[in-house]
């Protein structure tokens, strides 16, 4: 591994250990929904198709993990940024809720919220307001989220975004859900 890739790998690992400290509630949320994100299964939506984009770097987590696989599709196949060259990298777990919980994907450890770039440029994180086969029991029952969560999530993603290429997908996401009128809560 060269030295750029052991880098980003160390900052992956660092915002790794900062959401490893919080949790949306103050509870183990899955116990709410039967761990439904993960596990969710059914003819429309088979759980083996169930696989997360990593943002760049992150797929360095994965390279030795028996319990995630890792695989690559070309980015003009997907509608990504045209700054996205080459492939996307997407993982997904071998045996959900079963997973090695320390390198569970980004995405895994913000929801149900994301990041949102305002048409002025204002940063925010929004709940998820995406169409799953499922309901999440903290958007639909308005469940509290923790201060700690919240304030770590926004941290995260604000240093996340500093990496243009992150920055690209969070505001071409962000007017997707805007010109699709999918509903969105700003959280903070």
């Amino acid at each position: 591994m060269d030295i750029q890739a052991m880098e980003m790998k160390k900052s992956i690992e660092k915002i790794y250990k900062r959401l490893d400290k919080v949790s949306p509630v103050d509870f183990d949320c899955g116990k709410l929904c039967g761990e439904i994100c993960c596990v969710f299964d059914s003819e429309e939506y088979p759980n083996e198709d169930l696989a997360l984009f990593l943002m760049p770097g992150e797929e360095l987590m994965y390279e030795d993990s028996d319990e995630f696989e890792l695989y690559y599709i070309d980015s003009r196949e997907l509608d990504f940024p045209h700054s996205w060259k080459g492939d996307v990298c997407l993982v997904k777990c071998r045996n959900p809720p079963k997973c090695d919980r320390s390198i569970r994907p980004i995405q895994c450890r913000t929801f149900p919220l994301v990041p949102h770039i305002s048409k002025n440029g204002d940063f925010h994180l929004v709940l998820d307001g995406s169409e799953f086969p499922y309901k999440c029991p903290i958007i639909e029952d308005h469940i509290r989220f923790s201060d700690d969560f919240l304030t770590e999530t926004y941290s995260v993603w604000k240093k996340l975004i500093s990496n243009p290429l992150v920055y690209d997908f969070v505001d071409m996401d962000s007017r997707r859900r805007e010109n699709r009128k999918i509903d969105f809560e700003i959280v903070i």
